[in-house]
Order: C-alpha cells, then structure tokens, then sequence
C-alpha cells in the first residue's frame, strides 16, 4: 500500500510542479494537462472506492473489531471537498481559460490532509499485525485485483508513470507485473492520450525521468 501512496504523491507533485509552467497559448498541451489532472483524480477516486466498498470491511470482519477502519473513512472525508473542486476544475476549464496559479491554490487546499491520510493509513495497516498476518494479506491480494479493474486507457498510464522502480534502491517490484505489460500499455492502453503521459515524473517503464514543464521549459 505504501508503494501506492507514493505513486498518488509523486502524481500530485508532478501536476503542483508544472502547474505554472505550461505554454500559455499552447490549448494542446494545457488540455493534455487538464486530462492528465483527469486521470489522477480517477484513479484516486477508484482506490478510495475500492477501501471503503471492500478492504475496509474485508479487515473489519477478519479483525472482528467494527468501526477499526472508521478514522481513514473520516480522513477521506476531511479532504473530499477540496479534491472535489480540484476535479471539477480539471473536467469544466477550457484551455484557454486555464491558471495554473488557480490550480495550484485548489491543490494546496485539500493536499495537507490528503498526504496525512495517506502517512496514517500505513500506520493503521502496520497495526493489523496482531490479526492473523495470512488473512490480511489474502484481503490486500483481492483488494489489489479490484484496483486492477480500471479504465487502462486512462488509469493504467498514469500508474506506471508514477511508479519509480529505483526507489530504495530498486529493492521493490511495483507494480508487480510480466515484463511485456509496460509495453502493451506503452503501445496499447496509452495511445488515446498519449499527450497527456508526459506529465508523467517516470516512464511507462518506471524510470525517474525530468519533468516536461518545470523552471527550465517555462513560457516566456
């Protein structure tokens, strides 16, 4: 779940960090970005569905104890209205009509509590350690098979592209897949909005690479 987490944060940061660096009058990209912002939004909808509807109940009744999981819903919850208007303005904004200082600002609202939840949720899963270890992993396995059942047009690209296999040194594999899938998704799933992929911090690979917008790309 951590590994997730990350991939969420490092998504995040990479639309706060080239927010304010798009050509202004470049409406390709800015709508690129805008369906990138889309994306991200997606995919976070689709994992927090999936705690609440499955893997929070699945650990309630293997645990026996109601309402363990009740802090995490209620942290989703304190940071809902702000990814809400974040969301709306990525669906409604026409490019030509895009501020990326406004974007920022609707980041900066809601990403506080956001990266606490995401911080505290580790905790709260460390702590099923007292449960029984093969019951927990079983409903994390059936949680991921869930998340895997998404849009791979618009969520698979953005996964991967926010998955750095060097991090701690490459001692992970996430997302744990066959080695061909980055290229079917590279080939296949991402060729719809390809333009919005590079927005991305890492390829479809999973290798860090430098933002297509920061201080150096900026528009004169």
């Amino acid at each position: 779940m951590a590994l997730a987490h990350n991939g969420m944060i490092r998504g995040l940061n990479s639309i706060y960090l080239q927010a304010i660096h798009l050509p202004r009058n470049d409406h390709k990209t800015v709508q690129d970005f805008l369906t990138y912002c889309q994306c991200w939004c997606e995919s976070m909808h689709h994992h927090h569905d999936m705690e609440e509807e499955n893997f929070f109940p699945a650990i309630e009744k293997l645990t026996g104890v109601q309402g363990l999981m009740e802090r995490n819903i209620d942290q989703h919850r304190a940071f809902t209205p702000g990814f809400d208007r974040f969301q709306t303005y990525a669906r409604t904004c026409a490019p030509k009509d895009y501020d990326g200082a406004e974007l920022k600002k609707l980041i900066e609202d809601f990403a506080e509590p956001l990266t606490r939840h995401l911080h505290d949720e580790i905790e709260t899963l460390r702590n099923l350690n007292e449960y029984d270890s093969g019951r927990v992993r079983e409903a994390y396995k059936n949680f991921e098979k869930l998340l895997m059942a998404t849009d791979n047009q618009r969520i698979a690209p953005l996964v991967f592209g926010t998955a750095d296999r060097g991090f701690e040194n490459g001692m992970h594999d996430f997302p744990s897949v066959p080695f061909f899938v980055p290229y079917i998704i590279h080939y296949l799933f991402g060729l719809k909005h390809r333009g919005a992929w590079r927005f991305n911090p890492c390829t479809i690979w999973r290798d860090r690479r430098e933002l297509a917008f920061g201080d150096a790309n900026a528009a004169s």
